[in-house]
């Protein structure tokens, strides 16, 4: 006759579960490591493009309101009427980008800039097309945001 109980597990069966339960979450944890790395360069990389977005926004905005499109030596874009006044100028300097409208004092659009090379990031194309090109790295140094890309003046008189 048996002394044991017929209900519950034993020390042995408890330690297999164990040692099973153990070899999964090993097996489980690279996966979830990739998917926490995912998620935060994901993150990162919305917040890089919420932030640059309205200053390219606004830099496209103001190049179709143009006539014609002038890049100077000292790394300023102006934006020209037909009769040749500038309307708004965007000026690069020491990783930042500035908008001058005409008659304002120039206001910060967006900072922590490197543009490639540390030159300019525009180049005229032709008096009505202007390249920019430059990499935005953001105000916490976590990834970088690549931003290209091509303004056309809309050249009315």
């Amino acid at each position: 006759m048996s002394t044991r109980p017929d209900a519950g597990l034993t020390l042995i069966e408890m330690v297999v579960a164990l040692v099973l339960t153990a070899i999964l979450m090993a097996m489980a944890a690279p996966l979830l490591t990739h998917l926490i790395r995912s998620y935060v360069t994901g993150a990162q990389g919305a917040d890089l493009a919420t932030a640059a977005g309205p200053a390219v926004a606004r830099l496209q905005w103001d190049g179709r309101n143009a006539y014609q499109m002038v890049v100077t030596n000292t790394c300023t874009l102006d934006l020209e009427n037909a009769k040749g006044q500038v309307l708004e100028d965007y000026h690069y300097a020491g990783g930042d980008l500035y908008r001058k409208q005409k008659g304002t004092k120039k206001a910060l659009i967006l900072a922590d800039l490197q543009s490639p090379g540390g030159a300019c990031p525009f180049a005229a194309a032709s008096p009505y097309t202007v390249v920019y090109d430059f990499l935005y790295i953001g105000p916490s140094g976590q990834g970088q945001l690549a931003v290209d890309g091509e303004l056309s003046a809309y050249a009315y008189s």
